[in-house]
């Protein structure tokens, strides 16, 4: 087993540097493979009669019924492989960097921000696929196509340097498909259902997720090497993810509703009400996402007092939210399109609160798992809610730029949370970082209530 403790701060500070570079060329050569691959099918995604404005507005106000039905059935031919690749991210990089490379603290705070950091990139995403007038589907099988190659990388990786690398750069390839697929959506699905045709995916994402998290923790406790294996066949559900998306119906994205990304930001402070949103959104996902990686660490570190085996990690973490997300989802997607935004939100807010409350402050197996339980049922409404609500306040033709901020946002502070989170546990302890997440989401919570009376909010919530 390789040992990196012994490192000292320049050698830190040499592998950071040579991080940052190899960081560089991999967006840049991934920006080229995106050109290289719409130009090989360029006389396939170009549209002109998408250069009319009000042609376009009209198609995304009223989908086709065929392009609502074909949307809906590769979504879900695709959510099991994206509920792998989901459960894979989630539980085995930063378990595997603390248990086979014995990462030092700053790794370990890369690879679980690996994520956030990619959603940072969206929208220079969201523009060039733009540019090259793309479609939206086209472009996701393109990052799910890279995030392969790059999974398949951390398979061979023999230095804790590499397996960084590899690890963060397919992250952040897969999620750039957020901001697209909201455009699919939007487009392909009437405003009164969206909600209700994402379930079913989700519930299927869920399922899949429970499974390979219980049978990847069970083949690691076998041997901790069976990582390899686990990574190359997650390189080919990101594949199979491509296919299923790349048959999607879509229109081309076009810069006339995707501006630049310095374009894209000036909504927050244009759209005044979307500003305050993303503002009090802030403050909840940092209450919530600091604790996230100190949870693994607070299973797995033996200074803790638990010092759970993995396959009893991937449980908890992994499975038990996973199926408290399979049942409620349904529920939630009802709730999402025909409550008001207020009332779903902050209800899902609460069950974080709770999730915090149960899990920190215990050593019991059996409230851990409440713990849990709660996390899933907040994410059961929280992935639907957190994919769809800019389509109840963005104009439709302009619901990915929305998005993308939405996502580069999420991408800031999930990219610092983890780095916060692991200042303030060597600061003081798991339960001062719990704390500091329930007043955060508090905070969240009196934010969002202060939206309740807002017309377009109220709008909204009549027209579903």
């Amino acid at each position: 087993m390789l040992n990196s403790k012994n490192l000292n701060n320049s050698v830190i500070l040499k592998y950071l540097i040579i991080y940052i570079f190899y960081l560089k060329n991999i967006i840049y050569k991934a920006k080229f493979f995106l050109i290289y691959c719409y130009e090989i099918t360029s006389e396939i995604v170009r549209s002109p009669e998408l250069k009319d404005i009000q042609i376009f507005i009209t198609r995304m106000s009223t989908p086709k019924r065929n392009d609502t039905e074909a949307t809906y059935s590769r979504d879900k031919w695709r959510a099991p492989f994206q509920g792998i690749l989901e459960a894979g991210w989630q539980a085995f990089p930063l378990l595997i960097a603390i248990r086979y490379f014995e990462a030092p603290e700053t790794a370990k705070a890369f690879v679980a921000g690996a994520g956030p950091v990619g959603f940072l990139l969206t929208p220079l995403t969201l523009f060039l696929a733009a540019k090259l007038s793309a479609r939206p589907s086209f472009a996701c099988a393109v990052v799910f196509s890279l995030s392969a190659i790059l999974a398949l990388g951390a398979t061979f990786a023999s230095t804790l340097l590499i397996f960084t690398l590899c690890i963060i750069a397919s992250q952040m390839a897969m999620v750039q498909h957020g901001p697209l697929m909201v455009q699919v959506y939007t487009a392909n699905y009437g405003a009164h259902e969206r909600g209700q045709r994402v379930t079913t995916p989700l519930m299927l994402t869920a399922a899949f997720s429970i499974i390979f998290a219980w049978l990847g923790g069970e083949i690691l406790d076998l041997r901790l090497l069976n990582y390899k294996y686990l990574f190359a066949f997650m390189a080919c559900c990101a594949l199979a993810c491509a296919f299923a998306v790349r048959g999607v119906p879509s229109l081309p994205l076009s810069t006339q509703h995707v501006g630049n990304p310095w374009q894209s930001f000036r909504l927050i402070w244009k759209d005044r009400l979307f500003g305050f949103i993303l503002g009090a959104w802030m403050l909840l996902g940092l209450g919530n996402l600091i604790t996230l990686p100190i949870r693994v660490e607070y299973l797995a570190n033996p200074a803790f007092g638990i010092n759970a085996d993995n396959a009893t990690i991937a449980l908890l973490l992994v499975v038990i939210p996973a199926l408290a997300r399979l049942v409620s989802t349904k529920f939630w997607g009802h709730r999402f399109d025909q409550l008001h935004f207020v009332t779903t939100r902050n209800s899902l807010n609460f069950c974080f609160l709770l999730s915090i409350v149960l899990f920190f402050f215990t050593t019991n197996i059996w409230l851990l798992a409440l713990a849990m339980a709660f996390q899933g049922i907040a994410m059961g409404g929280g992935k639907i809610f957190w994919g769809l609500w800019v389509t109840k306040i963005a104009p439709p033709e302009k619901a990915s730029a929305y998005m993308s901020i939405h996502m580069a946002l999420t991408g800031f502070r999930g990219t610092l949370a983890p780095f916060l989170g692991y200042w303030v546990l060597t600061q003081s302890s798991p339960a001062i970082v719990a704390w500091t997440g329930l007043v955060l989401i508090l905070a969240a919570i009196f934010l969002f209530q202060t939206l309740r009376a807002h017309p377009r909010l109220t709008h909204s919530a009549h027209a579903t």
